[in-house]
């Protein structure tokens, strides 16, 4: 059984489809182009005959010409995109012909077929079922557009799915399938809500909203929402307490969009409700492919970037489709391996804990050299499965596929440090940092990443460190079992002065326990939270945080127009903080609450740097207001978003450059608090790194010795498995590591791997 860590919680029902030490599968695919040659084309041959697809033709003519270069490149499985519309274009009428000539082809080739089994999105949902009184459109809360994708909440999708899954998988032999995917929702298929299409998805509806929004305005949603808060409040009057509300009753409660304004325990149920119920959806498609086809590996195909709006809980998906021996396919990594890292370790690890496998699959460009980054992700995380676009591989992209299919078995990685991804925080978006803060950490340590769900099935046993860095507001029996976990010896790794609370504002471990300044140094504005009191803190319209390129300190963010920060007990210090102007056409004006303190001029670069005014320990908030302005507009560029001013490193205080990335240690039973000297991705980055070289002299357990060879941020990675230890080098020059068996050179865009 695949087994990556101990866990707490056992729920496969089937065995997973392989062990530690097989072969990974080599999935390609993307059929469309064989089904017709643009979308234009597939609108007239609908028009004209009436068919969702052409001929076997260009089929044919592809495997006849290229076929023996799938195998040739590892590829030991095909996905076709299996729509319920091209297998059941009239009610009740089944056409088969299509994917009965795939699947000749791939197992004429030695390839099993993945199909990619695609219900509820318009372009894969009939015409006759869209155009029937079964049909039932989402609906978006902000604009009450009305898509063309089915409401996950509509009570005639289910039967007409499982009588489909029913026939396919009675005219289909699960012998010949490595696995088959799952998509359920989303405009692709993805366990997701509609977050936006292309011509694709425009083929037989023309264009229809497909925006990212709160997707549950339909009748069945609403009354889906009224009985899941009557279920979890049981009266209108404990609602009410919760909220700060005065409903009359629960008839008179409505889906929301949770606006930053309302409540943040309102909120964090409106975002439970409507990812539990994608969540409640994936299960049971998953239970329904399972019960039809008891043997068959099933994959749950997810994506984006966990934000609410999308409605994908990664882990609580992992955890449901584990009972019933399903797995995880993933779909949202490109060519940077520290982006690819964050986007699919939530996936990976909520895997591991809860036994159960996963796969990786592109939602955008991948460069020749981002193959690496993809092939190092999946075999450092210990994924089944890797997917791939290239159709099939050639020339240098298939070179790069040649060159590591000797590495490409499934490992057991070995992950002491956590990262803990908090869900309240993202949901209320208070975590914007959280992808800078993961991609930046992976370059000193492999992670495990944990969420309230995931502690509060066990994911902190057996680990030794755990850093929370990002997302000040978790849920109180969370804090406390991390409290409990650094009693029993974990070390945890927070920014100086770190004060987190419940989503009721009541403080939380380790707030109280902290010893240092948050402002020890220079701070990133992305890292500032958006509520206070207690610490810096800013309001106002941001963009999320981007690469520094300007002063090369980390991560910079533009605002979209005025913003404020506040700063507590800041009266009488010095404020310094890094901006550029860009193009706006007046000045920006810095205000100290009325007191304007002096103009930026259009077109600059440069730091503030006052004294700020009021009496000593006063509050003071800071305005920078500003116009707005478009790249696209003004400097013919292709962003087109309004734009602000700039903003990078803030310091308040006179205090010097800390000497240590560390600030402080704390005992606390019998672990650490450890607080980073700079608060920030880089600042908490280089206090972990700092710990694990040199554990010891801060009176703290040692890490294993591997891990000093990585844990410098030099975009050289390092991931110790049960068998080896794989090396990562995202630069262009070769770099030589020191492990404890002697140096290793990794040349450019390469993986080694040193056996343990």
């Amino acid at each position: 059984m695949l087994m990556m860590i101990t866990t707490v919680v056992s729920l496969i029902a089937q065995v997973p489809p392989a062990q530690v030490g097989d072969p990974m599968v080599i999935s390609a695919g993307n059929d469309v182009g064989w089904q017709v040659d643009n979308p234009a084309e597939a609108l007239r041959v609908l028009q004209e005959t009436g068919a969702l697809r052409g001929d076997t033709r260009r089929l044919e003519e592809h495997w006849a010409n290229v076929g023996a270069d799938y195998a040739r490149h590892g590829v030991n499985a095909f996905e076709p995109y299996v729509k319920w519309g091209l297998l059941e274009p009239q009610e009740g009428a089944w056409d088969p012909e299509f994917y009965d000539a795939e699947l000749a082809l791939f197992k004429a080739h030695g390839l099993k077929w993945v199909p990619f089994l695609i219900a509820g999105p318009a372009y894969a949902t009939p015409p006759w079922f869209k155009e029937s009184d079964e049909s039932v459109f989402a609906v978006d809360l902000v604009t009450g557009e009305v898509s063309r994708d089915q409401s996950i909440w509509n009570p005639a999708l289910k039967p007409r799915v499982r009588s489909w899954l029913e026939r396919f998988f009675a005219h289909y032999d699960a012998s010949d399938m490595q696995a088959v995917l799952l998509g359920i929702s989303g405009v692709f298929g993805e366990s997701i809500y509609t977050a936006g299409g292309n011509l694709w998805t425009h083929i037989w509806d023309g264009p229809y909203p497909q925006h990212v929004g709160w997707w549950c305005g339909d009748a069945h949603a609403r009354a889906d929402f009224r009985a899941a808060m009557e279920a979890k409040y049981g009266t209108i009057e404990a609602l009410n307490a919760a909220w700060s509300g005065d409903f009359g009753g629960f008839e008179d409660l409505e889906p929301f969009v949770p606006y930053a304004t309302l409540p943040d325990r309102a909120r964090l149920d409106m975002a439970r409700w409507y990812m539990g119920a994608m969540t409640e959806f994936a299960e049971w498609w998953a239970m329904t492919v399972r019960e039809i086809a008891p043997e068959v590996p099933i994959l749950m195909c997810t994506g984006g970037h966990a934000s609410p709006e999308l409605g994908a809980d990664m882990s609580a998906q992992t955890k449901a489709m584990a009972r019933h021996g399903a797995g995880m396919r993933i779909t949202n990594e490109a060519s940077d391996y520290g982006s690819n890292y964050h986007l699919t370790r939530h996936i990976s690890s909520a895997s591991r804990l809860y036994d159960t496998y996963f796969g990786y699959e592109p939602a955008g460009e991948v460069s020749a050299d981002g193959i690496v980054a993809r092939v190092y992700n999946a075999l450092a995380s210990g994924a089944w499965e890797l997917f791939h676009y290239d159709n099939p591989p050639q020339g240098e992209r298939g070179e790069r596929y040649l060159r590591y299919l000797d590495l490409m078995t499934i490992r057991e990685p070995v992950v002491d440090v956590g990262l803990f991804w908090s869900r309240d925080s993202t949901d209320l978006g208070l975590a914007h940092d959280l992808p800078i803060l993961g991609a930046t950490l992976r370059d000193v340590v492999d992670l495990e990443y944990t969420d309230e769900l995931m502690i509060s099935d066990g994911a902190l046993d057996g680990l030794s460190c755990l850093v929370w860095g990002s997302g000040l507001v978790t849920e109180a029996e969370t804090a406390e079992a991390i409290h409990q976990a650094v009693q029993a010896g974990m070390t945890l790794v927070t920014p100086a002065g770190w004060d987190p609370r419940s989503p009721e504002g009541e403080p939380v471990f380790p707030s109280g326990t902290v010893t240092a300044t948050a402002f020890a140094g220079r701070v990133p504005v992305t890292a500032l939270p958006t509520s206070g009191p207690t610490t810096p803190w800013r309001d106002g319209e941001f963009h999320g945080p981007e690469p520094d390129n300007i002063w090369h300190s980390g991560t910079v963010c533009w605002t979209e127009g005025s913003v404020r920060l506040h700063l507590p007990e800041a009266g009488g210090e010095r404020f310094k903080l890094r901006y550029r102007t860009g193009s706006v056409q007046e000045p920006v004006r810095v205000l100290a609450g009325d007191e304007e303190l002096l103009t930026l001029a259009p077109g600059t670069t440069g730091e503030i740097d006052v004294t700020l005014p009021g009496p000593a320990g006063a509050d003071v908030t800071v305005t920078l207001e500003t116009q707005s302005w478009c790249p696209a507009e003004v400097e013919g560029a292709s962003d087109t978003r309004q734009l602000g001013i700039l903003l990078g490193g803030l310091v308040v205080g006179a205090a010097a450059e800390p000497t240590s990335p560390i600030a402080a240690v704390t005992r606390i039973g019998e672990g650490w608090l450890v607080e980073a000297a700079v608060a920030g991705a880089e600042g908490v980055a280089d206090a972990v790194g700092e710990l694990i070289r040199n554990a010891e002299d801060y009176g703290i357990e040692p890490f294993r010795p591997e891990l000093a060879a990585g844990s410098l941020r030099d975009q050289v990675y390092l991931t110790v498995t049960t068998t080896d230890i794989l090396l990562y080098n995202h630069g262009d020059a070769a770099v030589t590591v020191d492990l404890p068996g002697g140096p290793v050179e990794i040349p450019g865009h390469d993986i080694v791997s040193v056996p343990r």
